[in-house]
């Protein structure tokens, strides 16, 4: 038998069972949705064919399974919460949930998995788009180090990646600096912070140490590489994680080759295979629990039921409020939401028609400024005419605001002054660009962790589940 409408684009015997039966309700669709919107869900549906284990599995957001129940779900008007019973529950598809639900399925649980956004990943959001030279990270970019789970997951998914190359240069005022320290000071604020015994945030840390004005340029370094880094607000920060973090011999840092979404696509080939349900489109707000079971209410008002559920959101949705635990848990577990820190950024990607920078280095791979969009970074080994700009923790929150325009126009002008270029030059040279304000986007709102004084704390009473099954 062949599959006459997905699996034409492939030419091959499609022995995917769901896939057939979704090929069924494709008029139904087409009747149920404004003609708009079922053309978007039926580009959704039949992104391009995965094969796998002599099966086709359709790529996410419309794995057989997902659109399937999904859409049928949504046709046929069943909100019944029998019908969407698991045993467990996992809100939010990045690499979190997608791994949870991987790790669950082979031990023969039932699980859904809710995701408000169209697709997987999170902030793992690789971007291929007319104007790029090649696909473009809008999120993580880096494997930080040799990180065992990371690597032996895109080992596994047969998913290359590259060592990162480049000096890293620090340049004031325009003037690049040959000493590569952010300060003439930094080695007397390591050695200080070294010998820190008792936890304090990094900015009473700093007052403590290093007053004056003989320092001052040195406190805006120490908080420029905090936000830079960590993305983090140098008044909450515990001083005692930059002591771990910071003083640690520099990793070797590593793309993935081809883009970080990959071993997204694998994890969610992975979860298909073991028969997991997903939902895209599909924003929980509620979670309404007891010792005995616990219910998720949608944004479009379906139910779905379980023995538990796993949290897999960011701390930045958690503390917006915007999904509601029924009834509210105890002060204490609130109170620890908004302990942990969750720092903003902003990414700006520009490709231009010639690697100018080149012209100043070949072997600077990383550019830390004291300019409104202070850090850069280019593709190093790797020839290319993208550069990436970078702006973390309150600096970032302070600009989110801002349009895309005006953020370009900012970005501009940092490399104006970095580059010793006009910005009319630079408007010339640039042949595409992607402003990505991390903030802004209602799933995610914000960028990643970073320790605050109070978050060891915190974890320890999130680290308990709700009614023994509500786990974060």
């Amino acid at each position: 038998m062949t599959c006459s409408c997905a699996n034409a684009t492939v030419g091959r015997v499609c022995s995917a069972t769901p896939v057939l039966r979704l090929c069924h309700t494709l008029s139904s669709i087409l009747s149920f949705y404004s003609p708009f919107y079922a053309i978007k869900i039926l580009y959704d549906a039949f992104k391009p064919l995965v094969f796998s284990n002599g099966q086709y599995w359709l790529r996410y957001p419309g794995l057989a399974i997902v659109v399937e129940q999904d859409l049928n779900n949504r046709i046929t008007g069943i909100t019944n919460a029998e019908y969407m019973k698991h045993d467990v529950i996992i809100i939010g598809a990045g690499a979190a949930g997608l791994m949870a639900m991987q790790d669950l399925l082979e031990t023969g649980r039932s699980v859904c998995l809710l995701e408000a956004s169209s697709m997987a990943g999170g902030r793992i959001a690789t971007l291929t788009e007319k104007g790029f030279d090649r696909p473009v990270e809008t999120g993580a970019e880096f494997v930080h180090g040799k990180l065992p789970l990371t690597l032996s997951l895109l080992d596994k998914g047969g998913i290359g990646y590259t060592a990162v190359e480049g000096h890293m240069i620090s340049i004031k005022q325009g003037q690049w600096q040959k000493n590569q320290a952010p300060d003439p000071h930094w080695a007397a604020f390591m050695r200080r912070l070294n010998e820190l015994k008792t936890d304090t945030n990094i900015e009473q840390f700093l007052v403590r140490h290093f007053d004056g004005d003989r320092y001052a340029s040195l406190r805006q370094a120490v908080q420029h590489y905090a936000e830079g880094f960590d993305l983090a607000d140098t008044s909450k920060a515990s001083a005692l994680a930059a002591q771990l973090e910071w003083g640690q011999e520099p990793e070797t840092q590593y793309r993935v080759t081809g883009g970080y979404s990959q071993l997204v696509d694998f994890l969610l080939e992975e979860c298909a295979r073991l028969g997991g349900v997903l939902h895209f489109h599909t924003c929980a707000t509620h979670i309404t629990h007891s010792p005995q079971s616990v219910a998720v209410q949608t944004n479009d008002n379906r139910v779905f039921q379980a023995a538990a559920v796993l949290v897999t959101v960011s701390a930045g949705v958690l503390q917006s409020g915007t999904l509601q635990f029924i009834p509210a848990p105890d002060p204490l577990f609130e109170n620890a939401i908004h302990e942990l820190g969750f720092g903003d950024v902003i990414k700006i990607l520009l490709q231009f028609n010639s690697a100018f920078w080149t012209n100043h280095s070949t072997s600077a791979g990383f550019l830390l400024s004291n300019e409104a969009i202070p850090t850069w970074w280019n593709q190093l080994p790797r020839e290319d005419k993208l550069l990436t700009g970078w702006l973390g923790g309150p600096a970032a929150s302070a600009l989110s605001g801002h349009t895309p325009a005006a953020l370009l126009q900012t970005a501009l002008n940092s490399l104006s002054a970095i580059f010793h270029l006009s910005t009319t030059d630079l408007q010339a040279q640039l042949t595409h660009h992607r402003v990505v304000r991390w903030q802004r986007h209602p799933y995610i709102r914000g960028g990643y962790s970073y320790e605050t004084t109070g978050a060891a704390a915190a974890k320890k009473i999130l680290s308990h589940p709700i009614h023994g099954n509500i786990f974060l």
